[in-house]
């Protein structure tokens, strides 16, 4: 036996060392790998290692025995089960990086909406306690009218009194559609169709003109969602409308992944300063006074625009009319 089969012999025995070594590393992948499938594919991983290690081992003593035959059928056979733990390994990779990517994005998910829910809940009990102040108050000036004999202002009390309880009751069923917008059940959604339907429950007011622009595209997403999206928008373009003829016009433009859907109004207009406001929960720029408003419309709105992968804008000077750009997706990516 030569030299060189020596040398040949150690290194091979050191590949055989590295595997068993490479093997035992595995363990320790299991423990931090939180998905049974990937410890599953770690563990195929494993069992080749071991069989590479026992495969290293029979070449270094065919080797040492100078068995040329055995030799070149045994490098056949270690060079294929290489391509194929080689294979294996890219594959069980691509798998675990999805696998942890699902993960980081289920945990940012979570985390988004933990911080989404302390602040909800903050702003709820504000927005819930001032009604119910105000309610309390309105109670007690009944009640001192109604003893000092003064029923005059009594009547205008209790109509006030009914608004702050429907206030209540909106707030409530504001944030009940709030947190129920969640899973999306895709299907295809005729714009067009979706934006008659809502224009007529318009259609008997004179004081307002409602129209579209062009053929508004075929979206895929949950149809619901969506149609609150064109309700809450077209409404809150004629609520907070201060013209004696209310203008709507809603068009669409394509661009190569996106649709910009166009929602334009004659009304007061936003100034900048108040433009990412409006989009948060609970938030109005009118008194709640002036209107019975839950400012949840447009927070609904951004929020099941993003839901579909898609974004919201304002366009506005503040004095005279306001845009806003839904730009939604051409394919969701589920």
């Amino acid at each position: 036996m030569h030299v060189s089969d020596y040398i040949i012999a150690a290194l091979i025995l050191l590949g055989a060392l590295i595997l068993l070594m490479s093997a035992g590393y595995t363990k320790k992948i299991f423990d931090i790998l939180p998905n049974s499938e990937l410890k599953s594919n770690w563990k195929k991983l494993r069992l080749l290692m071991l069989i590479f290690f026992v495969g290293y081992l029979s070449v270094a003593v065919v080797v040492i025995l100078g068995k040329t035959e055995l030799l070149a059928f045994l490098s056949g056979v270690i060079f294929f089960m290489g391509s194929l733990f080689v294979f294996m390994v890219v594959r069980t990779g691509l798998d675990s990086f999805r696998k942890l990517k699902e993960l980081n994005q289920n945990l940012d998910d979570t985390e988004l909406k933990n911080k989404e829910l302390e602040q909800f809940a903050y702003i709820t009990s504000h927005d819930l306690k001032a009604p119910l102040r105000g309610i309390s108050s309105l109670a007690s000036f009944i009640k001192e009218d109604l003893e000092a004999g003064e029923t005059a202002e009594v009547y205008s009390h209790l109509s006030t009194l009914q608004g702050r309880v429907k206030r209540v009751e909106n707030l409530i069923n504001g944030i009940l559609h709030y947190s129920k917008i969640g899973k999306i059940m895709p299907e295809s959604v005729d714009l067009n169709a979706m934006v008659r339907a809502d224009f007529k429950n318009y259609q008997n007011s004179g004081n307002i003109q409602l129209n579209t622009k062009g053929k508004l595209p075929v979206l895929v997403g949950d149809k619901i969602q969506l149609s609150q999206v064109v309700s809450n928008i077209i409404s809150n373009a004629i609520k907070h409308n201060d013209k004696e003829v209310c203008e709507v016009s809603i068009s669409s433009v394509e661009t190569p992944n996106f649709y910009n859907i166009i929602f334009e109004d004659n009304g007061p207009g936003i100034a900048p300063k108040y433009q990412q406001k409006i989009f948060e929960v609970f938030q109005t720029l009118n008194g709640k006074d002036t209107f019975e408003s839950t400012g949840l419309g447009l927070a609904i709105v951004k929020k099941i625009i993003e839901k579909h992968e898609g974004k919201i804008k304002v366009e506005s000077d503040g004095i005279l009319g306001t845009t806003f750009i839904v730009s939604y997706p051409k394919v969701l990516e589920r």
